[in-house]
């Protein structure tokens, strides 16, 4: 891939999150973390389906994080995804 188009492809995924959007989803954050979504619904998406039907698979195309796949295996357990803009990348897990 060329540099111009690194450049045209960072360009349009920085429009796509105007500071607004980011002042926003930090309150949502913050309302979220004084538990504020047992009292009122707060921006939420949810992935359900049948059994095999690729809920996993659209988890990991969003967030880019890998999901246990195997044969008459799945994903057997609530799954929460915080997905953030950061000058640094990285990836916490917590049980």
């Amino acid at each position: 891939m060329s540099s111009t188009a690194s450049t045209i492809e960072l360009a349009a995924l920085q429009a796509l999150q105007t500071t607004e959007q980011i002042q926003l989803l930090d309150v949502v954050d913050a309302l979220r973390a004084h538990g504020l979504s047992e009292f009122t619904a707060l921006p939420q998406l949810i992935v359900c389906g049948d059994q095999s039907s690729g809920k996993s698979s659209v988890l990991e195309a969003i967030s880019g994080v890998p999901f246990p796949r195997k044969d008459n295996l799945c994903t057997r357990f609530a799954t929460e995804v915080i997905l953030r803009r950061a000058s640094i990348a990285g990836i916490a897990v917590s049980l």
